[in-house]
């Protein structure tokens, strides 16, 4: 069984660690920062903190989040600009958290994070909701995690420490499951957090359609991810009652993955479907209480009001191409200002490719340039 999870927390991030939970952030405005320690989070030059900081839950409730700000030693010429970072996919268990695999160097998207920082902008990255927090993660739930991105932003610009301005221009890029945040993020912006001055989202490999993802996935080598967002969606919606549809043996394999990482839950779950774990072996998202959720969580309902970069692999073999040029038709039908574009890849390698188109199309965008669409 795996350790408890604060004892995971104190012994892989190695900073003081201030009780968390709705208590700590009811007195709180999202955004705010409740402890902040000093950190490692990359080889590019630069100065570290490890964050709590309040967010809020999908029905609106207060919680708290975990994060890392990195501001490069370099100077900047003018206000210095803070990219959002929302990683992919890392694990459920509180050792996954991106701010504690940063700080022991395994960290799977590192490179994009240093990417930015060499930029000269500042960085700020969310652990997510229940990861490097107590409780589960709220993993690919996407009101949440949207709240958390745009929530981490606003305690950057208020840690003291880092010296980042309210007038900051404001990027983010997000894949995968980043990419579903980051997408959110955008959608959010407007009624949640309108004074970050916010200048552009690239969001890609973006799970769009949690259904026709978990479609897709359920029976494959990339299983764990469904049965992560079952375990994401009972955390923020516990009126699905995913227990009561499990048998011991799903409890059982649930509460396991609740404490992995990527490559372990993907190893040990490799080819099983949800009907393996449930009573009577049927799939309990087609009910009406899990549509219900999982409809309030997929994106494309409201048109971002920046300009976004959407991007994803055309032989992608975990979230189709189609989910997320039907979410590029929503957006472009809403009047939003989006530019979609395709890479050869799969999955994992689109994130690779797409760099250097990211990087410079943020750079553009904090360099006041208009942004194209391509609808």
């Amino acid at each position: 069984m795996p350790r408890t999870r604060s004892a995971l927390v104190a012994a892989l991030l190695a900073v003081p660690l201030v009780l968390t939970g709705t208590a700590r952030a009811a007195d709180r405005a999202p955004g705010d920062v409740i402890s902040a320690g000093s950190t490692t989070a990359s080889s590019v030059p630069s100065k570290a903190w490890h964050i709590t900081y309040a967010s809020s839950t999908a029905k609106g409730a207060p919680t708290v989040v975990s994060g890392t700000v990195i501001v490069p030693n370099a100077g900047y010429n003018g206000t210095r600009p803070i990219a959002a970072y929302a990683p992919g996919t890392q694990g459920w268990g509180d050792q996954c958290a991106p701010s504690a695999e940063m700080r022991s160097g395994s960290f799977d998207e590192q490179f994009a994070v240093d990417n930015l920082l060499k930029q000269g902008w500042a960085v700020v990255v969310t652990d997510y909701p229940g990861l490097g927090t107590p409780g589960r993660e709220s993993y690919n739930v996407g009101i949440p995690e949207g709240h958390a991105l745009l929530d981490a932003v606003r305690a950057a610009e208020r840690l003291p420490a880092a010296g980042l301005s309210a007038d900051a221009k404001v990027g983010v890029e997000g894949y995968s499951q980043g990419g579903g945040t980051a997408a959110w993020a955008a959608q959010q912006h407007a009624d949640y957090a309108p004074e970050l001055r916010l200048a552009g989202v690239a969001a890609g490999g973006t799970p769009a359609d949690l259904q026709a993802v978990a479609k897709n996935i359920n029976g494959t080598a990339f299983f764990a991810f469904l049965a992560g967002t079952a375990i994401g969606f009972d955390t923020e919606y516990p009126e699905v009652d995913l227990s009561g549809s499990l048998t011991d043996a799903g409890k059982r394999a649930m509460d396991e993955l609740s404490g992995m990482c990527q490559v372990q839950g993907l190893a040990t779950y490799a080819g099983k479907r949800i009907e393996d774990y449930t009573v009577g072996g049927v799939n309990p998202i087609d009910g009406p209480a899990w549509t219900k959720v999982l409809d309030a969580n997929n994106l494309g309902g409201t048109a971002p009001d920046v300009p976004v970069l959407q991007y994803h692999g055309l032989a992608d073999e975990i979230i189709p191409w189609r989910v997320e040029a039907a979410l590029h038709e929503r957006w472009c039908a809403a009047g939003a200002t989006t530019r979609l574009a395709g890479y050869p890849g799969e999955h994992v390698i689109t994130h690779v490719e797409a760099q250097h188109n990211v990087v410079t199309w943020l750079a553009d965008r904090f360099a006041g340039k208009p942004a194209s669409a391509n609808c």
